[in-house]
């Protein structure tokens, strides 16, 4: 039951992932910016998410992979949990940034700073929802390439998000400041004053 969970999840964020990706033909919408990082980099990262989401659908399949160990049935509810709660942060953020919703830095003057509804929660819901479903992943199919994989989209993503901040501080100035102060890189735990 949870490796059938899995598959429709996975399902459901492949189909917003062609959904956003036509809306973007459709609406003849630039979707694919600048690199914040070196090309390289930016490409390996994609392909480790790329390798994540290979070995979720191989999961949810059924096909039986090597794993280093066997996980138990409360870590698989946790590895559903987390994909869950991915997926749920990933479709929030692609609403709320809707048009504004680019792979690397915009040229446009025309986005808009998105700072609140889940945006009040992190800075970057929609990185925190692919680590999270990436997560999943590995819980699910503990193994070395997928492990690998996953620190590597992980600590490339990182440094994604510390140039795209550096583009928005030099973008919004003061606004971007603020909101940096009040609200965390991933789940902000900040109290308000």
């Amino acid at each position: 039951m949870i490796a059938n969970l899995s598959l429709i999840l996975s399902l459901l964020l492949f189909m917003l992932i062609v959904i956003v990706v036509v809306r973007a033909i459709i609406s003849k919408q630039k979707i694919i910016g600048k690199p914040p990082i070196p090309v390289l980099f930016f490409i390996l990262a994609k392909l480790c998410v790329l390798i994540n989401l290979v070995f979720l659908v191989i999961y949810g399949l059924r096909i039986k992979v090597t794993k280093i160990f066997e996980p138990p049935v409360f870590i698989e509810i946790i590895a559903l949990l987390s994909l869950l709660l991915g997926v749920i942060l990933l479709f929030q953020s692609t609403i709320r940034l809707n048009k504004d919703l680019i792979f690397g830095l915009s040229d446009s003057d025309n986005h808009k700073l998105q700072t609140r509804g889940i945006y009040a929660l992190s800075r970057h819901p929609f990185y925190l929802g692919f680590i999270l479903i990436l997560f999943s992943s590995c819980l699910f199919t503990p193994d070395y390439i997928n492990l690998s994989a996953f620190i590597g989209a992980w600590v490339i993503h990182h440094f994604i998000m510390i140039k795209e901040e550096q583009s928005l501080e030099h973008q919004y100035g003061d606004e971007y400041r603020q909101y940096k102060k009040s609200v965390s890189r991933y789940v902000n735990l900040k109290r308000k004053p």
